[in-house]
């Protein structure tokens, strides 16, 4: 298991690879932990840095009390990235990684080359919602809505 503390925040993540190849980071979707990727990396080409991550509140990664905002995903990753001597990646954002990849675009575009976004938005969803979404976490687990 690979820790990295950004932020006094604990990041769980899963390097692999050739750590001299150009860098694919993955970012996953609400609710989910970076081994939603598993299935993809037997497809991808020999040579590349893979970087799959938990984001806080997700798998292994620290869950602290309070309310998270996008800029501090954003910050966690650009952090993630720094202590791991990443630059210039493809970064691959799935629904709330994708809006990370864009955080990253507008905030640290040294630490990108290209953006692989999917099923993402540039906001998602609306206050009413997200206020469904967090009624129903609260009431029934994160089960409910992964």
């Amino acid at each position: 298991m690979q820790i990295a503390t950004i932020n006094s925040l604990r990041l769980h993540y899963a390097e692999s690879g050739d750590p001299d190849g150009v860098p694919l980071v993955f970012a996953n979707s609400l609710g989910t932990d970076f081994r939603i990727w598993d299935p993809l990396l037997p497809h991808l080409p020999a040579g590349l840095r893979l970087l799959r991550y938990d984001m806080r509140g997700h798998g292994l990664s620290d869950a602290p009390e309070g309310e998270y905002y996008m800029g501090d995903l954003v910050a966690e990753a650009a952090g993630l990235m720094d202590s791991l001597g990443i630059a210039g990646a493809v970064f691959v954002g799935l629904s709330i990684g994708g809006v990370v990849a864009q955080g990253l675009a507008a905030e640290r575009p040294d630490l990108l080359r290209a953006m692989v976004l999917s099923n993402t938005a540039a906001k998602i969803g609306t206050p009413d919602s997200w206020a469904r979404r967090i009624a129903t976490v609260r009431a029934e687990g994160i089960a409910a809505i992964a």
